[in-house]
């Protein structure tokens, strides 16, 4: 019986849905985006302050930290395409602090913006990431800059230089 109001998917509260809706972006649940990352079909970009993303992050992932207001965001938006290579990435999955964080919600906002093909936020952010009790990662963040600036980006255990492509995560 239909009483006129959309389907959630299971496990996603119908407000994170609507946010990943309206911002044309989907969601994944942190076991899946982990499967997705070990077949190297998924490319993941921690927004966290790098204090955070030093303590524990998704192996593999690209530290992108994304300043908290949103006047300050606009500015950083420019360079994930760049940063990212949108042309050559099959996927690519934001993740944040917590659920009730905003930063992955904006960046994903902006991949879909900046012609992203497939966009994901990862639902319920790092803490549902160690809830799940799917591994991770220690290493510093780089300093995160366009390629060719000579910037060094957070890969731990990869080699030091610009990321310049998108191979995908772990």
């Amino acid at each position: 019986m239909s009483d006129g109001t959309r389907d959630v998917p299971v496990g996603f509260p119908a407000g994170l849905q609507r946010q990943a809706d309206a911002g044309g972006y989907g969601l994944l649940a942190p076991d899946e985006a982990w499967r997705r990352v070990q077949a190297g079909s998924l490319s993941v970009v921690d927004v966290r302050d790098a204090p955070h993303f030093e303590a524990g992050h998704v192996p593999g992932a690209l530290c992108f930290p994304l300043p908290p207001t949103w006047v300050a965001r606009l500015l950083r938006r420019w360079w994930l395409h760049k940063v990212l290579c949108a042309a050559r990435c099959p996927a690519v999955a934001f993740v944040c602090g917590g659920a009730t964080s905003s930063r992955s919600d904006s960046a994903a906002r902006a991949a879909v913006v900046q012609g992203f093909a497939v966009a994901y936020r990862i639902a319920g952010g790092m803490d549902a990431w160690h809830a799940a009790g799917l591994p991770v990662e220690f290493g510093p963040c780089g300093p995160c800059a366009p390629p060719g600036s000579g910037a060094v980006m957070g890969r731990p255990g990869r080699d030091a230089a610009p990321r310049t492509d998108c191979s995908g995560g772990g």
